[in-house]
């Protein structure tokens, strides 16, 4: 990993083989991130994602074995028990030109992955909600 920042705009550049979650959440703990909003590009391995279904309360898993060519991935930091908590979703695409996407739950940087975070003064906190089941966003108070 190598990164670099000015102000609240950090550059985050993951390599070949990282996990993607476990990194950038070492990053956001070293630097003592705890809100802000990221997008990034690049290829991914080894896929987990996932869409939440109400009914379930649970998300529906999918594992993409592979490479996949990282279109978009867009998502906050809050925290979530007072610990630093990256939530990420992505679009990706396959070698016949399909895309796939959902909530990301697991990924391997494939060749790179190119990450632009933007860190706010906004304290932003995950909280259960017992109707929806899931640790929705909201303003700290």
């Amino acid at each position: 990993m190598k990164s670099s920042s000015s102000g609240n705009t950090h550059f985050i550049k993951l390599d070949k083989g990282d996990d993607v979650l476990s990194t950038l959440t070492e990053y956001l703990n070293s630097k003592d991130i705890k809100s802000g909003f990221l997008t990034a590009i690049g290829v991914l391995s080894d896929v987990e994602v996932g869409y939440y279904e109400l009914e379930k309360g649970a998300y529906v898993k999918k594992v993409l074995k592979g490479d996949y060519e990282l279109l978009s991935l867009t998502g906050n930091v809050g925290t979530l028990n007072n610990a630093t908590h990256p939530h990420i979703h992505v679009i990706l695409g396959d070698n016949k030109f399909n895309c796939q996407g959902g909530h990301l739950l697991k990924a391997t940087v494939g060749i790179t992955c190119e990450i632009f975070l933007t860190t706010s003064d906004i304290k932003l906190e995950r909280i259960y909600d017992d109707k929806i089941k899931l640790n929705l966003l909201s303003p700290k108070s």
